[in-house]
């Protein structure tokens, strides 16, 4: 999946243009994610992760200071896409950029200062992002086809990225503060067939039976 600065800018115009210029760091995460660790899953140091989570976040921030009203986007290109977002609490900024065929986007925020950005290709993949806190983050980026994933974060000060492609996964993330505060999982951008299940500290990656 390819972003352009350029062909983000275009998309939207006046204040939503903000917005979608907001998240193109989605662009590059891809490329960190992957490059950041081999082929190997696993989940990336914290000291590593945290200058790429920080440089993520520096473009949201003007969403997500202060106690101000909260920003919803929606960008959508493609075939029967559907996407739908929900903030209860002030100053934080959900954000979802769709294209493709038949994919499906959920977020919600309950809590403020939180930002939850979404970049989504392929066809037929579904993402329920869900964010229980305050001055959280998260990313995620999908391509590919037919892939499930949910990332949930619970409590505040927490921020992580997601990079999910090939075809065929299920992926759970769950991110408390006994995750610590960075979450950054490598090497699953690849997978196929697989489930992959993120708790504190620990990450699975489970076969799925060929029928």
């Amino acid at each position: 999946m390819e972003w352009s600065l350029n062909a983000i800018a275009k998309l939207a115009a006046g204040a939503a243009v903000a917005v979608i210029l907001a998240i193109a760091p989605v662009a590059r995460a891809e490329n960190l994610l992957v490059s950041s660790d081999g082929s190997t899953p696993g989940l990336l140091d914290a000291d590593k992760a945290a200058p790429i989570l920080n440089s993520l976040m520096t473009p949201v921030q003007p969403f997500v200071s202060g106690n101000g009203g909260s920003t919803t986007s929606i960008q959508q290109i493609g075939v029967n896409d559907y996407a739908t977002s929900g903030i209860d609490g002030n100053g934080s900024l959900a954000v979802i950029q769709q294209s493709g065929t038949n994919n499906r986007a959920v977020q919600a925020i309950n809590g403020s200062n939180s930002a939850a950005l979404l970049v989504q290709g392929g066809s037929d993949n579904s993402v329920v992002q869900a964010i229980n806190g305050d001055r959280d983050f998260q990313l995620v980026g999908v391509s590919g086809n037919n892939n499930q994933i949910a990332y949930v974060q619970n409590g505040d000060d927490l921020a992580g990225a997601l990079t999910i492609g090939g075809s065929n996964n299920t992926v759970l993330a769950i991110q408390t503060p006994a995750s610590g505060r960075y979450l950054m999982p490598v090497g699953i951008n690849g997978l196929s067939n697989a489930t992959v299940v993120i708790g504190p500290g620990k990450m699975y990656v489970f076969p799925k039976s060929k029928r």
